[in-house]
């Protein structure tokens, strides 16, 4: 009996000692690298991502085997390994520096967008030996000393295997860059920087700090907003879901924000400021020329302020919806879900369920978003229906992110000039690690995309 019981002892001893030995080897061996990465990158690259590649990991490492305990989580992760590795699997390691950022851009050559993912290799020649075996007919890699760099064609004329050597080649002939790291204490573990974005979307550039906490999402950057802002709102919103606020408006906003709405009405073509506070979506069945997806009408749960440059009339509005959803006292009714129209001004209205929620507003607010992502991901309608979207794997990965968050908010304010700063932060529930819970959603999404990418080579 004595000798089970110092057996145990013993095995409890050598137990404690390994955990703790674990834990210190992933909190400080695992350091991040304080190492600013220089890569090769042109000088007319579009936008570029930064991934602390070193950070992440040494975070989640920790949350899922010492925090979240996620057994599932690391049997997706084991499944995952041994498929890659099984005697099957041709392909042999990269030799991959996973203590060095690595870097995502994107440039055009030739009218094609090209995607260029720039690692460190602590093994250049097994690298260009190796990457053939990862590389589709639109993919193509390459290493010189420790950059490696890997180019994928997004659009455009598809390229032949020469244009694409031709490509990296002159890709390593650029300019070496150094990218700053924000300082460690930030946790950082992407960052943006989008030099030329689209006119649709009414910015010219942006940079974008994301850093991690113990539960939270920290944002910090700036953006240049060429264009003059107008007048802010004189209304606004009790808020229930989330609430949007905005005085920035771009060109594709009422394919977005608007898309339920009816085209070819000045109500949405010359907006100067809206507020939104969405809570869901309510699948309504279909009604005559209003577009619909799966045999239902998606229809937001939501209460709409929107200001124009010009005067409107919201009886205008609601005269441009199909007579059979057209209800006295300027309401519209879909089914379940019934909107009230309501004039507030001569260049104001309201849009929305609730009209209680219309509050007087006198700040001078630029952009914001509050309130509860979870609430945004409510769909309404049939049980079967809802059920079965809501349980589809991208749908039920996404929100499953989102149900873990506690709250949002985002502020963008002025600066100087054009020049606007970004500052927010996601908050997270109680036992929700933000590392672990992206980790979660991209392991989900990846392997719906190789089950339904497998059905669909059959």
């Amino acid at each position: 009996m004595q000798i089970k019981k110092r057996f145990y002892s013993a095995f409890l001893v050598v137990l404690l000692t390994a955990s703790s030995l674990l834990i210190f080897i992933c909190i400080n061996i695992l350091s991040t690298s304080p190492n600013n990465p220089h890569i090769p990158i042109p000088i007319d690259v579009k936008w570029i991502i930064r991934l602390d590649a070193e950070s992440y990991i040494k975070r989640e490492v920790y949350n899922t085997l010492f925090t979240e305990k996620d057994d599932v989580f690391i049997q997706q992760l084991r499944d995952i390994y041994e498929n890659n590795t099984n005697e099957e699997s041709k392909k042999k390691s990269l030799h991959l520096d996973l203590q060095e950022d690595a870097v995502v851009y994107g440039i055009e050559r030739d009218g094609k967008n090209l995607l260029v993912i720039a690692v460190q290799t602590q093994n250049s020649s097994a690298f260009n030996e190796n990457i053939l075996d990862y590389c589709k007919s639109n993919q193509i890699g390459k290493s010189e000393g420790h950059n490696a760099l890997f180019i994928t064609q997004l659009s455009g004329k598809k390229s032949s295997k020469k244009e694409l050597e031709g490509y990296i080649s002159q890709l390593f002939q650029a300019p070496i860059i150094e990218l700053q790291k924000a300082a460690p204490e930030k946790n950082e573990f992407i960052a943006l920087d989008f030099k030329k974005l689209p006119t649709s979307t009414g910015f010219s550039s942006l940079n974008l700090s994301i850093q991690h906490q113990d539960e939270e999402i920290n944002l910090e950057g700036e953006l240049v907003y060429p264009k003059k802002l107008e007048n802010s709102l004189k209304f606004g919103l009790k808020p229930k879901g989330v609430y949007i606020y905005s005085r920035f408006i771009s060109e594709k906003l009422p394919d977005t924000l608007l898309n339920f709405l009816p085209a070819g009405i000045p109500h949405f073509k010359d907006i100067q400021a809206y507020a939104v506070d969405f809570k869901g979506t309510y699948l309504e069945d279909p009604k005559d020329s209003l577009p619909s997806i799966i045999g239902f009408l998606p229809t937001p749960v939501m209460n709409l302020i929107i200001q124009t440059k010009n005067k409107c009339k919201v009886e205008d509005l609601w005269k441009s919806f199909p007579k059979s959803v057209r209800k006295s006292n300027l309401t519209l009714s879909f089914g379940n879900t019934v909107f009230h129209l309501k004039q507030l001004s001569e260049n104001t209205y309201f849009i929305g369920v609730d009209p209680s929620a219309i509050i007087p507003y006198s700040g001078n607010d630029i952009f914001f978003i509050k309130g509860h992502l979870e609430k945004s991901t409510k769909i309404y309608g049939s049980t079967f229906v809802t059920a079965f979207i809501e349980n589809m794997g991208p749908v039920k990965a996404f929100n499953d992110f989102l149900k873990s968050t506690e709250s949002i908010n985002i502020e963008i304010k002025p600066k100087k000039g054009t020049l606007y700063a970004i500052i927010g932060q996601i908050k997270f529930k109680k036992t929700k690690y933000p590392l672990h819970e992206i980790s979660k959603m991209v392991l989900t999404l990846s392997l719906f995309d190789q089950s339904f990418g497998g059905l669909s080579a059959h």
